[in-house]
């Protein structure tokens, strides 16, 4: 079983050292306190070298009475500290237990033996029970993909009557992500990593691995493309014609959040621009963030903390930070410092190339040397953010033949997602590729029997405040 995420490692640290504190001030207080000079025949301290039943010299029965006393309440202190210590340790074994960690779990019950009752014994048990009837999956494994969320549809699309194109086709609302996320755990989905399905054997050669879940529960596999945030208001007004890619000039308060950042505490959450110019920080603002608030509520959701990827283009920045920006040294740690709470949180990255251009790169007529270059200068520019990942998430979705593949591989790039998620898995000798289906406007308008059989009901998912699509 592979180790544990850092979250949970740090939950372990934090009650290891409850523990720890509980056992010294314990032993401190027992050990040369008032129990040990009533043992010895003491006079409540006073006189801890005199010998037993000696007492104050006038009524040795008394000081029987004390020191018998004194017994009691410190078994009483001592057995009061223990039951407190063993609900902190069955509660954090439980949540360790609904995210499939199981071996931590049953390690942290027995971790200290005099906390061991029927109650740790009798989880322990369940824990044993649950591991012996994990089921080897045999099913097709999906992977859905995002882009962000649109925060406040009435700023771009302020008629809901005209047909859109755009954001209206390939973004999801931050209420249908809401909606969305319970119907997936309602269908037993549980979010798997990517790369404990596939990787290479010793001698190079890449494996699908078996994967075992709890009875009735299946992997999924989340992406998210493009966290920019260079998002303008190009298709405000829809109409026909209106089929171009999405406007990159980055307008504050275009309706999406504005920025990811570190709050006080350390923790990832959105700067955001209101449709009244209000900037407010929230912790709701883009998918990533509101995933890892619904795995925090429903542990059972993720195995064994994992998240899913965060796939970043080159030239527009990351994250709402430009480009130019990243090479300004305060800036670049700050975020540095956002894509490791990321990956401490189970996030991993991948590159979704420098450019994310079609013409002689992502697309039919792909040049190698195009290729080349685009992946040299992501290596450049962006890896030294994000860190070293082996995930290519394509543009466009775009499967590349021949040279241009070849150069993606020599890059050590060996999980390849596409967008064909009517053949989602094929593993090859050195790398791997997995479609995926985009969950937006215009999945929801088009691929609505798909989404219904395998995801989640459609209708109850799409708010009513989406216009029509433009693409047909």
């Amino acid at each position: 079983m592979k180790k544990s995420l850092p979250v949970f490692l740090l939950l372990l640290i934090i009650v290891g050292a409850l523990i720890a504190s509980r056992v010294w001030v314990y032993h401190s207080s027992q050990g040369d306190g008032a129990a040990l000079s009533f043992e010895q025949g003491g006079n409540n301290g006073q006189n801890p070298g005199s010998g037993p039943g000696t007492g104050t010299g006038q009524n040795p029965d008394t000081d029987e009475e004390d020191r018998l006393l004194a017994q009691q309440i410190a078994a009483e202190e001592r057995e009061a500290m223990l039951a407190d210590r063993r609900i902190e340790v069955l509660d954090v074994s439980r949540l360790l237990f609904r995210g499939y960690f199981y071996e931590e779990a049953i390690d942290l019950l027995n971790a200290d033996e005099d906390i061991i009752n029927f109650e740790t014994q009798e989880l322990e048990a369940e824990i044993l029970e649950a591991v012996e009837e994990l089921e080897l999956f045999n099913g097709e494994i999906k992977h859905i993909f995002f882009h962000s969320l649109i925060l406040y549809p009435e700023v771009l699309f302020p008629n809901l009557s005209v047909p859109t194109g755009g954001y209206n086709e390939g973004f999801i609302y931050q209420s249908e992500l809401f909606r969305l996320l319970p119907q997936l755990l309602e269908r037993g989905y549980v979010l798997y990593d990517i790369k404990d399905i596939f990787s290479k054997d010793a001698s190079g050669v890449m494996r699908q691995n078996d994967i075992y879940l709890p009875p009735g529960k299946r992997p999924l596999v989340v992406s998210i493309d493009d966290p920019s945030y260079h998002y303008g208001q190009r298709f405000v007004s829809g109409g026909t014609g209106q089929t171009g890619g999405f406007d990159r000039s980055r307008t504050p308060g275009a309706g999406f959040a504005n920025r990811v950042l570190l709050d006080e505490n350390g923790e990832l959450a959105t700067e955001v621009i209101t449709p009244d110019k209000e900037t407010i920080i929230t912790y709701d603002g883009d998918v990533h963030i509101v995933i890892d608030a619904f795995v925090k509520e429903h542990p059972e959701f993720s195995f064994r903390g994992s998240k899913g990827i965060i796939a970043s283009t080159g030239y527009m920045g990351i994250f709402g930070y430009d480009l130019p920006d990243l090479h300004t040294e305060g800036i670049r740690q700050e975020v540095i410092a956002i894509c490791d709470k990321f990956k401490e949180n189970g996030w991993h990255f991948a590159s979704h190339s420098y450019t994310h251009n079609r013409d002689g790169y992502w697309g039919p007529g792909s040049l190698p040397a195009n290729i080349s270059r685009d992946t040299r200068r992501w290596r450049e520019e962006i890896e030294p953010i994000v860190g070293q990942t082996n995930l290519f998430i394509a543009p466009f979705g775009f499967l590349l033949r021949g040279e241009s593949l070849q150069v993606i591989l020599d890059n050590e790039f060996d999980i390849y997602c596409t967008v064909d998620f009517t053949q989602p898995v094929h593993v090859y000798d050195k790398y791997a590729v997995m479609g995926r289906i985009e969950i937006g406007g215009y999945s929801l308008s088009r691929y609505v029997s798909t989404l219904n059989r395998d995801f989640f009901d459609v209708e109850s998912v799409k708010d009513s405040q989406r216009p029509p699509i433009l693409s047909n």
